[in-house]
């Protein structure tokens, strides 16, 4: 009888003691979850892998999301993600746990200006910081050539980016940048080098093989495009965009059966898409008729209406038919894209690289961004033309029309007595 009595306690000991060792693991358990998934997103960032950073911290904020280092972190990541109102978001959910503005989100909102564009206020702050902090120099030196990028003063970009390389000649992302930099200022090879150089650092850098292929292919070297695009679509079967490329690329090199089967696959899942339709209608201009490349190059074109290629060969169509009225009027049509699409070129890649403290040049290009289609960008050229100058009459005038347009009578009131004063 005693012995039953003691084993029955010893028994209940027991499982009092298992049942606080599982309570024990089940609270320990999310937080060894968010600890490991917050390493996997500070690993990611260091490698320029900001998808991947971002899936790693929001399963960490699952756990940790009122601590402000994994918000400021997240919205780091959504920055290099090129993801600005997310890291906007992030940044002010830092600040609010953070019970107000601390060095570190002080720090993170100049990054998020930078990289939006508003340079101007914050670059000064960005390199002093940079010279006291070298451990937070790439941090500073990404955001100022990213942000240069984005309002195309090329020469600041590369000025930034060579200074970083000289410190960190294998840095990826400094090396990704510098190959935009090269390539907004047509340096389509050196560009293309520098895109190689990253691929052989680390091969898993998707958006740095599509701006290889776009170097390649402006450069005519289809063998190498095709090679590229082939692993792009075994990554990604749908992307049109893909199709569209190794497409061209099998054409050139005398695959045109292949080239056609490609587009008409891509076709028949993605039927309105404006590449695949311009470059179906350019075979069927070469290989069929002039007519079936006219049903072709007519979607195309109202699918691409600031697209040189498909008004063109839209033209060529036509013209060879003997449709003379409506080839006149489409070659004005197709001249009138090309001046426009040339201006551009010109002010991204030389004039704005020039003179970026220019607000002409801002307003040149935000008229430019509203004629093919870009409002948001259009409005937001017009604002950094503002920064440069407050009282830039044109810029109010049409912020002014933008703004009407969108319904917000008050911002469009605004702008209109400005314009006027």
């Amino acid at each position: 009888m005693l012995r039953r009595i003691v084993a029955s306690a010893l028994s209940r000991r027991g499982l009092v003691r298992l049942a606080a060792v599982a309570l024990v693991l089940a609270l320990a358990a999310p937080q060894a979850w968010a600890w490991y998934q917050l390493r996997a997103g500070k690993s990611a960032l260091a490698k320029y892998h900001p998808e991947e950073a971002r899936r790693a911290l929001a399963s960490c904020a699952n756990v940790w999301g009122e601590r402000p280092s994994v918000r400021l972190l997240a919205s780091r990541a959504a920055r290099q993600a090129g993801d600005l109102e997310a890291a906007d978001r992030e940044l002010r959910a830092a600040q609010q746990l953070s019970a107000g503005a601390t060095e570190e989100t002080a720090f993170e909102w100049a990054l998020l200006q930078a990289a939006s564009g508003n340079v101007l206020e914050v670059e000064e702050y960005l390199q002093r910081r940079a010279d006291q902090s070298p451990e937070v120099g790439p941090l500073a030196w990404e955001a100022l050539a990213v942000g240069y990028l984005r309002l195309y003063r090329t020469i600041d970009a590369m000025a930034c980016l060579n200074y970083w390389l000289r410190r960190e000649p294998d840095n990826v992302r400094a090396l990704e940048l510098r190959g935009q930099t090269y390539v907004t200022g047509k340096g389509a090879v050196r560009g293309a080098d520098d895109y190689r150089r990253v691929l052989a650092l680390d091969p898993a850098r998707t958006d740095t093989r599509r701006r290889l292929v776009d170097c390649l292919l402006a450069l005519g070297g289809y063998e190498e495009a095709a090679g590229h695009l082939e692993r792009l679509m075994n990554e990604n079967p749908d992307d049109a965009n893909f199709a569209s490329q190794l497409a061209r690329c099998y054409n050139m090199l005398g695959r045109a059966g292949d080239a056609r089967r490609l587009l008409d696959d891509a076709l028949a899942k993605h039927p309105d898409h404006g590449a695949c339709l311009r470059s179906r209608g350019q075979l069927a201009l070469i290989y069929e008729s002039p007519a079936e490349a006219e049903k072709w190059l007519r979607r195309a074109a109202a699918a691409l209406p600031e697209d040189y290629q498909s008004q063109y060969f839209l033209f060529q169509a036509l013209q060879a038919q003997g449709k003379n009225e409506e080839s006149k009027a489409q070659i004005r049509l197709a001249e009138d894209v090309k001046e426009r699409t040339t201006r551009l070129g010109e002010l991204q890649s030389r004039k704005l690289a020039e003179n970026p403290l220019d607000p002409a040049l801002h307003y040149e290009m935000a008229t430019l961004m509203f004629r093919t289609g870009h409002p948001d960008l259009g409005e937001r050229w017009l604002t950094t033309a503002l920064s440069l100058d407050p009282d830039h009459k044109p810029s109010h005038a049409k912020l002014a029309e933008y703004y009407e347009a969108r319904g917000d009578k008050a911002k469009a009131e605004d702008h209109r007595k400005r314009a006027a004063q």
